[in-house]
Protein backbone atom coordinates (compact mmCIF):
# COMPACT_ATOMS: atom_id res chain seq x y z
CA UNK A 1 0.00 0.00 0.00
CA UNK A 2 1.47 3.32 -1.06
CA UNK A 3 1.63 6.25 1.34
CA UNK A 4 -0.82 8.18 -0.88
CA UNK A 5 -3.37 5.36 -0.38
CA UNK A 6 -3.39 6.08 3.37
CA UNK A 7 -4.50 9.70 2.92
CA UNK A 8 -8.27 10.09 3.08
CA UNK A 9 -10.60 13.01 2.58
CA UNK A 10 -12.93 14.20 5.34
CA UNK A 11 -15.78 12.37 3.59
CA UNK A 12 -13.80 9.12 3.35
CA UNK A 13 -12.53 9.16 6.95
CA UNK A 14 -15.70 10.55 8.49
CA UNK A 15 -13.78 12.87 10.82
CA UNK A 16 -13.06 16.59 10.77
CA UNK A 17 -11.05 18.21 13.54
CA UNK A 18 -11.32 21.99 13.30
CA UNK A 19 -8.70 24.37 14.66
CA UNK A 20 -4.97 23.99 15.13
CA UNK A 21 -4.66 20.30 16.03
CA UNK A 22 -1.51 19.21 17.87
CA UNK A 23 -1.93 15.58 18.88
CA UNK A 24 -4.36 12.73 18.25
CA UNK A 25 -4.61 9.55 20.32
CA UNK A 26 -6.87 6.51 20.20
CA UNK A 27 -8.64 5.37 23.37
CA UNK A 28 -11.31 2.93 24.56
CA UNK A 29 -14.09 3.77 26.99
CA UNK A 30 -15.52 1.47 29.66
CA UNK A 31 -17.87 -0.06 27.06
CA UNK A 32 -14.91 -0.91 24.76
CA UNK A 33 -15.96 1.79 22.26
CA UNK A 34 -13.23 3.24 20.04
CA UNK A 35 -12.56 6.93 20.81
CA UNK A 36 -10.25 9.53 19.29
CA UNK A 37 -9.04 12.47 21.41
CA UNK A 38 -7.58 15.51 19.63
CA UNK A 39 -5.78 18.33 21.42
CA UNK A 40 -5.65 21.81 19.96
CA UNK A 41 -3.27 24.71 20.33
CA UNK A 42 -4.94 27.08 22.82
CA UNK A 43 -8.23 25.26 22.42
CA UNK A 44 -10.34 22.56 24.06
CA UNK A 45 -9.66 18.84 23.92
CA UNK A 46 -12.09 17.22 21.51
CA UNK A 47 -13.18 13.58 21.88
CA UNK A 48 -14.89 11.69 19.06
CA UNK A 49 -16.61 8.29 19.26
CA UNK A 50 -16.50 5.87 16.33
CA UNK A 51 -20.04 5.14 15.15
CA UNK A 52 -19.16 1.86 13.44
CA UNK A 53 -19.00 -1.22 15.63
CA UNK A 54 -15.46 -2.55 16.09
CA UNK A 55 -14.03 -5.03 18.54
CA UNK A 56 -11.11 -3.49 20.48
CA UNK A 57 -8.57 -6.17 21.39
CA UNK A 58 -6.15 -5.09 24.14
CA UNK A 59 -2.53 -6.03 23.50
CA UNK A 60 -0.21 -7.47 26.10
CA UNK A 61 2.90 -5.81 27.53
CA UNK A 62 5.35 -7.75 25.33
CA UNK A 63 3.34 -7.60 22.08
CA UNK A 64 5.43 -6.03 19.30
CA UNK A 65 3.28 -6.02 16.16
CA UNK A 66 0.06 -7.27 14.57
CA UNK A 67 -0.44 -8.67 11.07
CA UNK A 68 -3.95 -7.66 10.01
CA UNK A 69 -5.55 -9.89 7.37
CA UNK A 70 -8.46 -8.30 5.52
CA UNK A 71 -11.43 -10.10 3.99
CA UNK A 72 -10.36 -8.88 0.51
CA UNK A 73 -6.95 -10.60 0.90
CA UNK A 74 -4.90 -7.50 1.78
CA UNK A 75 -2.46 -7.70 4.69
CA UNK A 76 -1.14 -4.82 6.81
CA UNK A 77 1.46 -4.79 9.58
CA UNK A 78 0.73 -2.57 12.59
CA UNK A 79 3.55 -1.86 15.04
CA UNK A 80 2.41 -1.81 18.69
CA UNK A 81 4.38 1.09 20.11
CA UNK A 82 4.39 2.43 23.64
CA UNK A 83 4.77 5.99 22.41
CA UNK A 84 4.16 7.32 18.92
CA UNK A 85 5.13 10.94 19.40
CA UNK A 86 6.56 13.49 21.77
CA UNK A 87 3.21 14.67 23.14
CA UNK A 88 0.79 11.76 22.70
CA UNK A 89 0.30 8.19 23.86
CA UNK A 90 -2.47 6.05 22.42
CA UNK A 91 -4.03 3.16 24.29
CA UNK A 92 -2.56 -0.18 23.25
CA UNK A 93 -5.21 -2.11 21.35
CA UNK A 94 -6.01 -3.42 17.89
CA UNK A 95 -9.46 -2.77 16.45
CA UNK A 96 -11.25 -5.43 14.41
CA UNK A 97 -14.05 -4.38 12.05
CA UNK A 98 -16.15 -6.38 9.62
CA UNK A 99 -13.48 -5.75 6.92
CA UNK A 100 -10.92 -7.81 8.89
CA UNK A 101 -10.71 -11.59 8.66
CA UNK A 102 -8.09 -12.18 11.38
CA UNK A 103 -5.28 -10.56 13.35
CA UNK A 104 -2.05 -12.34 14.30
CA UNK A 105 -0.22 -10.66 17.16
CA UNK A 106 3.50 -11.38 17.69
CA UNK A 107 5.35 -10.60 20.91
CA UNK A 108 9.01 -9.58 21.25
CA UNK A 109 10.03 -13.26 21.71
CA UNK A 110 8.35 -14.39 18.46
CA UNK A 111 5.34 -16.05 20.12
CA UNK A 112 2.09 -15.50 18.16
CA UNK A 113 -1.62 -15.61 18.83
CA UNK A 114 -4.40 -15.24 16.26
CA UNK A 115 -7.75 -13.57 16.78
CA UNK A 116 -10.46 -14.31 14.21
CA UNK A 117 -13.47 -12.10 13.70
Amino acid sequence: MAKADLIQSIIQSGIYIPGNGKAVVKLRNKDNQYLVAASQNRGPLKVFALRNKVNCIPVLQDDAYAMINYVDGAVRKEELYYGQSFLSQSARFVSISDKIKSVTITDNKGKTRTIKR
